[in-house]
């Protein structure tokens, strides 16, 4: 009896932990970065911020507007 008490428990256990992850995957981790950060076009900026690409994949935190000038200089 306490056998299969415990194997019911152990069952329950593992389908509920299977279910919260099957719901962590579909939500995904946001994170939210804080303005005048590096940002890429996934990452969520803080409000009223809003990531604008600088060069190639990566860009800043800048708030709402058009988007700063492009760096000229040389490196």
């Amino acid at each position: 009896m306490v056998k299969k008490v415990v194997t019911a428990v152990m069952f329950l256990a593992v389908l509920s932990a299977g279910a919260l992850s099957v719901r962590q995957l579909r939500t995904g981790s946001t994170t939210v970065t804080a303005c005048g950060s590096p940002c890429v076009k996934t990452t969520a900026c803080q409000a009223p911020c809003l990531c604008y690409i600088v060069s190639g994949t990566t860009g800043l935190c800048q708030p709402e507007g058009p988007p700063p000038p492009p760096d000229l200089r040389r490196k």
